[in-house]
Formats: structure tokens, C-alpha cells, sequence
């Protein structure tokens, strides 16, 4: 567990990039003894490695993730409950998709997620999230759900929990991205393509099949 705020911090700048150098990574107002101290701790617990001059997360602290400023090291075997949403503009059919800008799987495309939360219900956070990140006015169903998997090699990067919803006749105007994610509208996209995040294509073919479903998938990304 990182127990220091400055460990914690480290993480999660690390969350938004491949790699940084000594002098990128520490803030300004740190002395260099005090920093350099808390990232030697952070290296040791296994979330960062150094390669020559510069720095980036291990497979376990790409998992972690931005999810360390929660504190939560103890929940990092546990599957993230997620609802994943596909979104269709009915004009012209295009799909909304979204790009990660932070690990796991950062730069990877592919359908907006949302967090389900203890006091509303799936449907009703999915809307309110989705107009929230993207100005989109959005009524969900939910068509089904199950695990996914995502391995590097021999070192896992993703475990999920899900539940597909989905909405074919999203309302108002896309805005502004955020600086989690990039989103934008695309007519066809190519479900297979290697930037795309591995489970899409998956997901695309139970939302075209339009069935009640339960599954669980393993992926490599190599």
C-alpha cells in the first residue's frame, strides 16, 4: 500500500503518460532528497520502474492507475464494475466512441464507460454521466453483461466487470473532451483495428445481435 500522498501522486501523474524523466515527474516545490526518497518506495513496492533516465508504471501499477488517489491498493485483484455504453446518433448512424487518455489501456478507442453508483440506478447514472462528459441527452437499456480480461504478455491490464447498455437515438451536440478521454462520432468504424480497445469488437457484435447475453472473455494485447 502507498501510505504517502507524494507516492500516491507519483502513480497517478505516471497514469497519464508512457514515461517521464526525473525532473518531469517531481513537482517544483518538493525537495529533490524528499522526492527522490518517496519514489525509491514507490519503485520497491513494484508500481514504477526506472529504465535509464526515465520512469514509467509497471503492469501493476498501469492497473492501479488513477484509481490510487482513492486509496484502494487492497481492491486491485477485484474486477472494476463498469457500464459500458454504446451510443448510436440516429441521423446517420454514427457510433459515439471515446480514446483513453490514462492506464490501463491508455490511447486505446472504443465505447464511453461509466461507474455505477450505491444511491441511483444503472440507467439513471449512465444518462447523467453521459450528458456530463459529453452534452449528450441519452435514455439507456440494458441488453446484458459479464467479465472481460486484458493481458500484456503474462501480466494482466484490465479486469472488468460490466453490464451493456445501450441507446440508438442519442439527442443534443457533442462537447469539449475532458482530460480522461477524447470523444467523437464515427460512421464505420473498423471494430478490428489495433488501436481499438480489445473487447469492442466483441461488444459491437452483441449490440448488432440485439439478445440478452451473459459472457466472459479473456484478451491478449500482445
Amino acid at each position: 500500500m502507498l501510505d504517502h500522498y507524494i507516492q500516491r501522486d507519483i502513480v497517478y501523474r505516471l497514469a497519464f503518460t508512457p514515461k517521464l524523466r526525473f525532473s518531469e515527474l517531481k513537482p517544483d516545490v518538493l525537495d529533490n532528497k524528499l522526492f527522490t526518497y518517496h519514489l525509491k518506495k514507490v519503485v520497491a513496492a513494484g508500481y514504477v520502474a526506472k529504465n535509464e533516465n526515465t520512469y514509467e508504471l509497471t503492469a501493476e501499477g498501469r492497473r492501479l492507475g488513477i484509481r490510487v488517489l482513492d486509496n484502494q491498493k487492497s481492491f486491485i485483484n477485484m474486477a472494476d464494475s463498469v457500464l459500458i455504453l454504446v451510443i448510436r446518433r440516429k441521423s446517420d448512424g454514427a457510433w459515439l466512441l471515446y480514446r483513453r487518455n490514462t492506464f490501463p489501456l491508455i490511447d486505446k478507442a472504443g465505447f464511453m464507460h461509466s461507474n455505477p453508483v450505491a444511491n441511483q440506478s444503472v440507467l439513471a447514472t449512465a444518462q447523467k454521466d453521459c450528458l456530463q462528459k459529453t452534452g449528450l441527452d441519452c435514455r439507456f437499456k440494458v441488453l446484458g453483461s459479464g467479465y472481460f480480461r486484458a493481458y500484456q504478455g503474462d501480466d494482466i491490464e484490465s479486469f472488468i466487470h460490466f453490464d451493456l447498455l445501450v441507446c440508438d437515438d442519442a439527442n443534443g451536440q457533442l462537447k469539449a473532451n475532458d482530460e480522461f478521454a477524447d470523444y467523437y462520432w464515427q460512421q464505420k468504424p473498423d471494430f478490428v483495428s489495433p488501436d481499438m480497445l480489445p473487447n469492442t469488437q466483441v461488444l459491437s457484435e452483441l449490440y448488432v445481435a440485439n439478445k440478452p447475453f451473459f459472457i466472459e472473455k479473456t484478451f491478449n494485447l500482445t
